[in-house]
């Protein structure tokens, strides 16, 4: 046992705490806006309605299509046969993930010239 392995639980729960403490101070500080600014209940729901689209439409729509991509590119150089299928894998996960993105590029363009 090398002694250090201790530190791999603790540096993930640490992570784990920075993020969430991160997140729910960010939302925090968030609110603490709005409420300044004295927003009434129809502008909120009109900021809430917009924020979420894009996390929606943005975000989930590139990470699922980055995924994908990863996925595709995993099944495929299993079925290469000989001696470069490492090799082959490789390079397979850095394409078909970029193209993915292209492919969520070229469709949200396409949408937001449409809503224009």
């Amino acid at each position: 046992m090398n002694g250090a392995e201790f530190l791999i639980p603790i540096t993930f729960f640490a992570a784990v705490a920075g993020v969430l403490y991160n997140f729910i101070k960010s939302r925090h500080n968030e609110r603490m806006a709005i409420i300044e600014k004295g927003l009434n209940e129809e502008q909120l729901k009109y900021l809430l309605r917009h924020k979420k689209g894009f996390l929606v439409n943005g975000w989930s729509l590139k990470l699922g299509a980055f995924l994908i991509g990863i996925g595709l590119a995993v099944i495929i150089g299993t079925f290469v046969p000989g001696y470069m299928q490492d090799e082959i894998t490789v390079g397979l996960i850095f394409m078909f993930p970029g193209i993915g993105l292209l492919l969520v590029y070229k469709f949200a363009d396409k949408e937001a010239a449409g809503d224009e």
